[in-house]
């Protein structure tokens, strides 16, 4: 979305906010306008009803007063009498039990109409036979005269049928106008009804009748064949009487539709001039702002030259397109001067990197070569002047480098010359990630071929001595042993011999340990493997070690319940000095009224022995560390010292089984070994 739509957008918004309310307030109008429309119809209904209920009240009142009940009054003279009294009486029949006329008198025109009169189907005469009471109803227009009928029980089986001139009750009831097409009609149960004035004459008996149903509902809308009506229903109290009121929907409802069309009117001039006005000032305010926009876009190009123009007609505005040309000219200024210091800083970093004599390359994730400094350029034999950019022969180098790093897992990599001789390599790899640019690959490889060698040396030489010092020390042990008999064990001469005895037997271990080291690493040791099961194995190992933590006032605890029927396959004598060199650790590193427990358990496809003490434990930076050939740790406070060799060759004889053994921080000294459980 652009800016000025955007901007006009925004304003119209705020200017829409007193719409909403007005909205509301105009919403509110119309339906209490409407509600009062209708409360009208209902009050005149209302009214209607009482003026009927009057006049039907008033003819049940006539009749009763005319005569009583008796045969006596079944006269023709009664009934000329009746009728001189009653001159909206236009025609009067006297009827039995059955209905049928037993004599009857009125105007000319309706004897001629109605003739014989049988009453016995008439629903008037049913209910008045039923009940006992007056009943009136049938409304018509007959000769453009309103006539009710009215049927009246005498008493003794008789009754009265007349038809009545109602007209001075509906000239009251044309009285009731509702606006140019509205008025009040009456209609019975039946849906039957008169209009004087012919307003209605559009309407239906079934239409009004389904209206007149709905007793609970007074109010009504109803479709006629030319117009669409609003009304009003009430019953008049004692009769099956109705008063009606009807009108024109789009009359009713006009002055309220008129105001209705007049605000929304109103409104729409109020939203289009806001409008317009709006879009005026969103214009006025967006060509600076799309200045500034094209600005900023041109300093992100590091253009800085290009201002934008400062006249708007806003001083504010001016104000900010001033002080951002300004900031334009500083960026610049300062720009030029950050450059300088960066080629500066680059090429005293590339003069440092140039000195160091490790190999570093930095790639893409494809080997593809971006920076190599002199050391890395000649291992990837690159001249002075090439930069080995999409050189498919240094991406394949790049991509070996990488791939004997993944295979070293961590140890030194071995890498032919040019020259033909090999050389050994510790390396470091890390990717870096950026958010603006790819991904990059940094390795270092420091050259360590001579640091190898010289370790070679001395490992051979530490093989060699080892070797030759195994026969005369063997000698010397035997003489040792015959030492031992010459003196009594309480003897002064007896403590000697045992503290040169101890010394020789350490210095023998030390011997057998720098051999095993050898072999192992030389492959020359094979493991004798044998079904061994590891709760007994576990017992066996710790058997001998329990009389030494009793003498140090150490708590030694055996747990292999968890790996009673479990059974692997391993060199037993191998292992057990796993096991043993774990255990004479706790030994030397937990002090007096300490705590040392081993452990075996099953753990899925696993064996997992576990060996821990409450000695001083191991730093976290030392748990990999103590695993080193002649890395040693201070011992407790019995200040024994080992050789540096015991985990070494733990660890050695774990690989040799497939299994891991690991150190773990935390509080005293804690050893896991994890074998594969073969059976």
């Amino acid at each position: 979305m652009k800016l000025l739509n955007k901007l006009l957008l925004i304003v119209i918004s705020a200017g829409l906010v007193p719409i909403i309310p007005a909205g509301f307030l105009l919403y509110y109008y119309q339906s209490a306008a409407k509600k009062n429309i209708l409360t009208l119809h209902e009050n005149v209904s209302q009214m209607a009803a009482l003026l009927v209920e009057q006049k039907t009240g008033e003819l049940a009142g006539r009749l009763e007063n005319m005569w009583g009940p008796s045969d006596s009054y079944i006269t023709r003279e009664n009934l000329q009498k009746s009728l001189r009294r009653n001159p909206e009486f236009i025609f009067l029949v006297f009827t039995g039990p059955d209905g049928r006329e037993i004599f009857g008198d009125g105007a000319p025109e309706f004897k001629r109409l109605f003739g014989y009169i049988d009453l016995g189907d008439e629903p008037l005469f049913k209910k008045a036979a039923a009940t006992g009471l007056y009943q009136a109803g049938r409304f018509e227009l007959l000769f453009d005269m309103p006539v009710c009928r009215l049927v009246y029980p005498l008493g003794g089986g008789y009754y009265a049928f007349a038809l009545v001139n109602m007209r001075d009750l509906f000239s009251k009831l044309e009285a009731q106008r509702l606006g140019a097409s509205g008025g009040v009609l009456v209609a019975d149960g039946d849906g039957n009804f008169v209009s004087v004035w012919r307003r209605f004459d559009d309407l239906s008996r079934e239409k009004l009748k389904s209206v007149l149903e709905r007793k609970k509902e007074k109010i009504f809308f109803l479709t006629g064949l030319r117009a669409r009506y609003v009304g009003a229903i009430e019953k008049a109290r004692g009769f099956d009487l109705y008063a009606v009121t009807l009108q024109d929907r789009a009359e009713a409802f006009s002055g309220v539709s008129r105001i209705t069309w007049l605000m929304a009117f109103f409104l729409l001039a109020i939203i289009t001039s806001f409008y317009f006005a709006a879009l005026a000032f969103s214009r006025r305010l967006a060509g600076p702002v799309e200045a500034l926009a094209d600005g900023a876009a041109r300093v992100a190009r590091q253009d800085f030259k290009t201002p934008v123009d400062k006249f708007s007609g806003i001083s504010e505005l001016d104000a900010l397109l001033g002080a951002f040309n300004y900031m334009m000219k500083e960026s610049d200024r300062y720009h030029g001067l950050q450059l300088e210091k960066i080629f500066d800083e680059k090429s005293k970093l590339e003069l440092l990197i140039s000195l160091i004599h490790d190999a570093i390359i930095l790639c893409d994730l494809r080997g593809e070569l971006l920076y190599a400094n002199t050391s890395a350029r000649g291992m990837l034999g690159l001249g002075k002047n090439e930069s080995g950019a999409g050189s498919e022969a240094v991406s394949g180098k790049i991509r070996s480098l990488m791939a004997l790093k993944a295979k070293a897992k961590g140890g030194p990599i071995t890498v032919g010359g040019e020259d033909g001789n090999k050389k050994s390599y510790s390396s470091s790899l890390q990717v870096l990630s950026s958010k603006t640019q790819r991904p990059a690959v940094f390795m270092v490889l420091r050259d360590i071929t001579l640091e190898r060698e010289v370790q070679r040396v001395k490992e051979e030489f530490f093989h060699s001595v080892a070797h030759d010092l195994r026969a005369p020390l063997l000698t010397m042990q035997g003489y040792i042993k015959l030492l031992e008999r010459e003196f009594a064990p309480e003897a002064k001469q007896a403590g000697y011999v045992r503290s040169v005895k101890d010394s020789s037997d350490r210095l023998f271990k030390l011997l057998e340990n720098i051999l095993d080291i050898s072999r192992m690493e030389a492959g020359q040791l094979k493991p004798d493997l044998q079904k061994i099961n590891a709760a007994d194995f576990l017992v066996s190992a710790a058997e001998s070690f329990k009389a030494l933590f009793e003498e140090k006032n150490i708590k030694f605890k055996v747990d292999a319940a968890g790996a009673k029927k479990t059974e692997f396959t391993a060199d037993s004598s191998l292992l057990r000095r796993v096991i043993e060199n774990l255990l004479s650790n706790a030994w030397k590193f937990t002090p007096a009224g300490g705590e040392v427990r081993a452990s075996a358990r099953a753990d899925g496809r696993s064996l997992v022995f576990e060996v821990s003490d409450t000695g001083p434990g191991i730093p976290p930076d030392q748990l990999e560390a103590v695993f080193e050939k002649y890395k040693r740790l201070k011992a407790g406070s019995s200040g024994e010292t080992g050789f540096g060799l015991g985990l070494a060759i733990a660890r050695k004889i774990t690989e040799l089984h497939g299994g891991t053994i690991k150190a773990v921080a935390g509080q005293g000294g804690r050893f896991v070994l994890r074998l594969p459980a073969r059976g």
